[in-house]
Parts: C-alpha cells; structure tokens; sequence
C-alpha cells in the first residue's frame, strides 16, 4: 500500500470525523457508555476473584503431634513434611505459642492458672489449596501425628462456592460484552448509513471494497479509542475513591492494587479499537454488497 494512500485513508477518517461530529460524539457516547458498564462488571468480577484468592490461600492444615514426642523426632518430621510434593511451607508451633495465640484471641483473665492443654503442632501451607485434602491424608499417616484438621467439609463447600462464583462472573462478563458490541455497532451504523450516498458515489467511479472500507475502519478505531479513554478515565477515577474508601474503611478487604488496575486499562483501549473497527466493518458490509 502507497504512503499516499495510506495518507489519504487517515484524511478521509478525520475529515469524516469532523463533518460528522454529532453522529460521532454519538459513537464516542455510546462506545464511552458501554465499556463503562463493561469496565464495572469486570473490575467488579476481578475483584471478587482477588477476594477468593486470598480466601484460598488462607486455607490450610493443622497437624497436632502427640505429647510424648522429644524434640529430635519433631526436627524430623518437620523435614518430612516439607518433603512432600505440594507442601509450601512447614511452621512449628510449640503448646507455648499456642497457648499465646489464643490468649489473644480470648484475653489472659479466662486463662489465669490453667495449666497450659494445647499441644505442639505444625502449621502447614499448600501450593495449590484444592490439594488440602490429599495431603492432610498423607500428614495422617506420621508416626507421632495426633490429629490432623483443615476444615474437612467447610473447604469443599467453599472451593465449591468459588467455583460458581467465577463461572456466574464470567456468564456476566460474556453477556455485557455482546451487548457492548451490539450498542456500538448499531451506533456506529447510523453513521455509516447517513454516508450511504458517498460510498455508493465511490463505487460508481470503480474503488474497491478495501479502498472503502479502510477510512471507516479507522474512524472506528479512532471512535473506540476516544470512547475508551473516557471510559478508562472515569472508572479510574471512580475505582481510586472505592479502593482509598475500602482500605481505610473495611481494611480485612484486599482489592485489586490500582497499579494493576492500569494493567486492565491498556487492555480496554485496545479493546475499545477493536470494537470500533468490528462495527464500522459490519455496518459497512451491507452497503459494499449493495
């Protein structure tokens, strides 16, 4: 393709843009509108992701040892159990440590001269949290290992819950993002039809699909990529009060880092310029056949 045909093409876009512009401030409302609707679903069901992960990653297995175990056969077991496939991370805990630990969670005065009844016990992390199960029966098994816990029961309801959390979320996402394209390929198709008389004087002197069709991809793109960055602008804004309010109000709440959130925002520009492009080329289609 010809520098000046590729300058021409760029012309046409933003000559159109300008001597269209309330069909294009319409276009831009529309993609803006969308994707902000979008964009809310998506920051949403990320976030909510987020949450779960780290619900997940707290997940883990209690292996209480018995009493008469010395401190060599502990040194032992602790080897182990890091050696077992999945293990992350191996924590002893002594009665002592227990005995604190719960003292802050119920306060000393409950506890005042009762003879310390917690055991010596290891606190165990899993690489993957759907593995607990698997590898708490393995830790069962020890020679010394009293009793073994991990929320047997609740865990599955809870892996299950997640589940049908993400698969809804997603459900969602797809949902809104059809609706996405149909808004704005339908906006954009009003402007492509109140131009139906130049493209079909563009036919009549001889110029090919592509030679039509490339300044009204690009005014699309240009369209998408003016109504992403309204919307990536506003949910930004919009996401930076909900995180400040979030951390300071619910602090327990870990939401998504904003930094991150720049991330999701250079993937909606483009996603913005393709939606753009997509329905400029599907609005164009049928007066091309015609």
């Amino acid at each position: 393709m010809k520098l000046r045909t590729i300058k021409y093409f760029f012309k046409e876009s933003f000559t159109s843009l300008v001597r269209n512009r309330w069909m294009s401030l319409a276009s831009i409302g529309a993609v803006a509108s969308a994707l902000i609707i979008l964009g809310s679903f998506l920051l949403l069901s990320v976030n909510f992701d987020h949450v779960l992960k780290d619900v997940e990653s707290q997940v883990e297995i209690t292996a209480y040892l018995e009493d008469s175990l010395g401190q060599e056969r502990i040194s032992q077991l602790k080897k182990d159990f890091a050696a077992i496939s999945g293990i992350k991370e191996v924590e002893f805990i002594s009665k002592e440590m227990a005995l604190e630990e719960f003292k802050e969670q119920v306060g000393e005065d409950l506890l005042e001269g009762i003879e310390n009844p917690l055991p010596n016990s290891f606190r165990i992390k899993v690489n993957d949290p759907h593995e607990v199960a698997l590898v708490a029966e393995k830790i069962e098994k020890f020679s010394g290992v009293d009793e073994v816990k991990y929320g047997k029961g609740i865990v599955e309801k809870l892996f299950n819950i997640i589940y049908w959390v993400r698969i809804i979320g997603l459900a969602i996402m797809v949902v809104f993002a059809a609706v996405s394209i149909f808004i704005i390929s339908n906006t954009i198709r009003l402007t492509v039809f109140a131009r139906r008389r130049e493209i079909n004087i563009m036919k009549y002197i001889g110029a090919t699909d592509w030679f039509v069709r490339w300044p009204f991809l690009i005014e699309g793109m240009v369209l998408g990529l003016i109504g992403s960055s309204l919307a990536v602008a506003i949910l930004g804004i919009a996401y930076k009060y909900l995180y400040v309010t979030v951390k300071l109000n619910i602090p327990m709440i870990s939401l998504l880092p904003i930094e991150q959130f720049y991330n999701y925002a250079f993937g909606f520009l483009g996603i913005g310029m393709f939606i753009g492009a997509f329905g400029s080329s599907f609005s164009i289609k049928r007066f091309l056949n015609v």
